[in-house]
């Protein structure tokens, strides 16, 4: 489970931004349902995220994978010489050049463990993991760079025998994982299996999940949750299909790369004139609507998460939804029926603001005059609880009370409006 995530020096962070799913420990509202407890922490089930387009909210999530592709750079011990550290640092602030940080807290198997590590273009500055139990909390190594030399302090004396395979472009971690250190393979399990993004960048038709919907039992479940959200959809249909792709990777660009690929139909019941039922018709789901699409694969992403201990990040939450559906399924994300699953979303849709939330759920992401991003949770806000709190979220802000809004320029806006020049200085007929 993740339980907290910090940025610093990364894409639009330039600062540290704490981003946490730790409940709030003085709000009672919706606590038997929107939280989860172990042992003597509580997370929140969701998160939500909202602020303006271009503020930072997909780079957060970007973040996360940045660092997973740090730890997963260590895949041949005869080739680290050649590897890359994923380096994106801020770069409108006299940043590059300075070290990226990372820190990510996750609790595995009744365990805390917290991970930190800072690097730069060219190599690992500093790193260290800690683990705690409910009885003791111990820090299994830390590694640092003194200018010429890196100084190890490990728990283990198995692991400072490893400290000799770990080149300076190589997470510790990593080495430590490749060796079966079960402490390492417990956190690297999590980034492999636990975690699932969700966003536009992915193709459908070869993610594994999709392959699922072969399986009858697994499709009963997933047409399940379309029902409910209303989708006329009846049946679907799955089978594979082979994709030849020119291979422009290896050495014989001729032969093109066989691609496995599952092609989907979905039917939908047809109709007389008179409104009657007259069978089925098939349409192909590269035929059908973004949001048909889009509804499908979350579908499969829930149903086979279902409480399974998965982190769940959803970017764009609300794109080719009505807000009904978003609606219904912040409903399951948050219910009783889900157990030890976690969500984290992103969305513009404001009226989601006035769902049944807590105060610990939702999030905002502003930008600065110097395009910095700025993240913080509505729970920071101090004033929140002398307020009603029958009074409306959206409203509020709307109203600019949390920030994070779109600005318009009202100037420019008015000057561009009353322009008639045309493009490229065409006059107007």
């Amino acid at each position: 489970m993740l339980v907290d995530f910090r940025v610093k020096n990364c894409l639009s962070y330039k600062d540290e931004t704490l981003f946490s799913m730790v409940a709030g420990s003085r709000i009672r509202k919706l606590k038997d349902t929107h939280t989860m407890k172990f042992d003597s922490l509580r997370l929140v089930k969701s998160a939500f995220i909202f602020g303006p387009n271009g503020s930072g909210k997909s780079n957060l999530f970007t973040a996360i994978k940045i660092l997973r592709s740090l730890l997963f750079n260590f895949e041949n011990l005869n080739n680290v010489k050649q590897l890359r550290l994923p380096y994106q640092p801020f770069k409108l602030g006299g940043q590059q050049g300075k070290p990226t940080e990372f820190m990510i807290s996750l609790f595995l198997d009744g365990v805390l463990y917290d991970y930190e590590v800072q690097y730069n273009v060219s190599q690992v500055l500093y790193e260290g993991l800690t683990k705690t139990t409910k009885s003791l909390k111990e820090r299994l190594f830390t590694r640092q760079w003194d200018g010429t030399e890196y100084l190890y302090e490990t728990a283990e004396s198995t692991a400072q025998e490893l400290t000799k395979y770990t080149r300076n472009n190589t997470a510790f971690l990593s080495v430590l994982n490749v060796f079966n250190d079960p402490d390492a393979t417990k956190i690297f399990d999590w980034f492999l299996h636990k975690i699932l993004f969700l966003d536009e960048a992915n193709r459908l038709s070869s993610h594994p999940l999709i392959r699922k919907l072969e399986e009858e039992p697994f499709k009963k479940e997933v047409m399940k949750l379309l029902k409910v959200a209303d989708f006329s959809i009846q049946d679907v249909t799955a089978r594979r299909v082979e994709r030849r792709e020119k291979n422009t990777i290896g050495y014989d660009f001729d032969t093109p790369e066989v691609i496995q690929e599952v092609d989907i139909d979905l039917h939908y019941l047809s109709f007389d004139e008179a409104g009657a039922p007259i069978g089925t018709e098939t349409i192909n789901w590269t035929m059908d609507s973004k949001g048909t699409v889009r509804m499908l694969h979350l579908a499969c992403v829930m149903v086979d998460a279902y409480n399974k201990g998965k982190t769940i990040f959803i970017d764009e939450f609300d794109t080719a939804f009505h807000v009904s559906i978003c609606e219904f399924l912040m409903a399951i994300m948050n219910s009783k029926r889900n157990i030890t699953n976690q969500f984290v979303v992103t969305s513009h849709e404001i009226d989601l603001l006035d769902q049944p939330l807590r105060s610990d759920q939702i999030w905002f992401v502003n930008k600065s005059f110097k395009n910095e991003s700025e993240l913080y949770s509505l729970f920071d806000f101090a004033d929140l609880q002398k307020k009603r709190g029958d009074i409306s979220y959206a409203k509020r802000y709307l109203k600019g009370e949390f920030g994070a809004t779109p600005v318009i320029n009202e100037y420019l806006s008015d000057q561009y409006l009353t322009s008639f020049n045309g493009y490229p200085n065409t006059p107007l007929k």
